[in-house]
């Protein structure tokens, strides 16, 4: 079962030059090392910070747990926060509500997700909801829900809502509509509360190194 560790972060004033160094040649393949992989990195342009999201992945929760009390683990997250403030991270299994397959890296898209908690006693209605109205609504606007995640660790509304767009216009374009809006209105009316939103865009800082190995493995 994949495992979904996101860590969020700011950068600090006057680190951005000396953070981006220390992300791209020792953050990103040090974790990696240990099994931790990043699939993705994103900056949050609309919602709450804070700014940075890094999507990581790992196969099980008991392997996260023995990464994360590593020394290694610790003696890279003590130099990561010589560069960042307002750290925070959240563990994330699936919630059984979306076909999921392995987590894959995904170049250049941008990510519109959804927070929410459910009513009391409304599971079964909500997941009724969600596969026979979401699904085929986001689908038809062109912002496939691609992801449904449910918080084990962390603060903050339980369930996670992930959908994939090829940029910000085709966001804008799906929520500027009746067909949305008509949707949104009766999950929060029926379904959930604390309900939010959040527009990630990609940093490049996972996706393009990933995209470079590929492409040598051919040479």
């Amino acid at each position: 079962m994949p495992i979904l560790f996101v860590q969020h972060w700011d950068v600090m004033p006057g680190k951005f030059e000396e953070y981006v160094s220390f992300i791209t040649r020792e953050y990103i393949p040090g974790l990696d090392s240990m099994g931790v992989r990043l699939v993705g990195g994103y900056f949050v342009k609309i919602g709450e910070g804070p700014r940075i999201h890094a999507v990581a992945t790992v196969d099980e929760a008991d392997n996260l747990r023995r990464t994360i009390s590593s020394r290694e683990f610790l003696n890279i997250s003590a130099k990561l926060h010589n560069y960042v403030w307002k750290y925070a991270s959240k563990v994330y299994i699936p919630s059984g509500r979306i076909q999921e397959g392995p987590y894959v890296i995904q170049a250049g898209v941008w990510k519109f997700n959804h927070y929410y908690n459910i009513l009391p006693g409304m599971g079964d209605e909500h997941l009724k909801y969600v596969k026979e109205e979401c699904v085929p609504v986001m689908e038809e606007l062109k912002i496939p829900i691609t992801g449904g995640w449910r918080l084990i660790i962390g603060s903050g509304p339980r369930m996670l809502g992930e959908s994939t767009a090829s940029s910000i216009v085709a966001i804008a374009e799906a929520v500027d509509t009746s067909l949305y809006r008509n949707l949104v209105k009766t999950l929060k009316n029926k379904y959930v509360t604390d309900y939010s939103t959040r527009v990630l865009c990609p940093t490049g800082r996972v996706e393009v190194p990933y995209l470079v190995n590929e492409m040598m493995k051919h040479f």
